[in-house]
């Protein structure tokens, strides 16, 4: 009996050896998934300066503006024609309030008219679109008209 427990059987032998490849592959495999597990994390970190800065970007915006300042500033910073609904979506990264308002485009509206009658913005009907977009006065000519540049941007 003293030899068997010396020397274990062939089977036995057999079953450590596959144990001892099974125990490395799963070392491996989890090695491999610390590994990928760190990346993503590192990818996560970097993902969410990003959004953070995406959704408080470091500018001059100031949420005590009066809301035709808001809007005047969201289509500057944009350097680009917007429509209300383009607007809206950029006002909404800044401004939690206007999550609470029911209809936004409601809320908005005397802002923009009141823009508009104050030539603070111009609006710019484009044919076959729905709505103006709003322009800021330099980027108006003398006749109205929006400069070639700009109305580029639009498209």
């Amino acid at each position: 009996m003293e030899k068997n427990s010396q020397n274990p059987s062939p089977f036995l032998a057999i079953k450590l050896e596959r144990l001892k490849k099974k125990l490395a592959e799963t070392q491996k495999e989890l090695s491999e998934t610390k590994d990928l597990l760190h990346k993503q994390e590192n990818e996560n970190i970097k993902l969410r300066l990003l959004l953070e800065s995406h959704v408080n970007p470091k500018d001059e915006y100031n949420k005590s503006r009066t809301w035709v300042s808001k809007i005047v500033f969201i289509i500057a910073k944009a350097n680009k024609p917007l429509r209300s609904a383009e607007i809206i979506a950029l006002l909404l990264r800044r401004e939690p309030v206007l999550h609470e308002k029911e209809s936004k485009e409601k809320f908005l509206s005397p802002s923009l008219t009141s823009a508009t009658k104050s030539k603070r913005l111009f609006p710019y009907k484009l044919p076959g679109v729905r709505g103006n977009f709003y322009c800021l006065p330099e980027w108006v000519n003398e006749d109205g008209e929006l400069l070639p540049e700009m109305r580029g941007k639009i498209y």
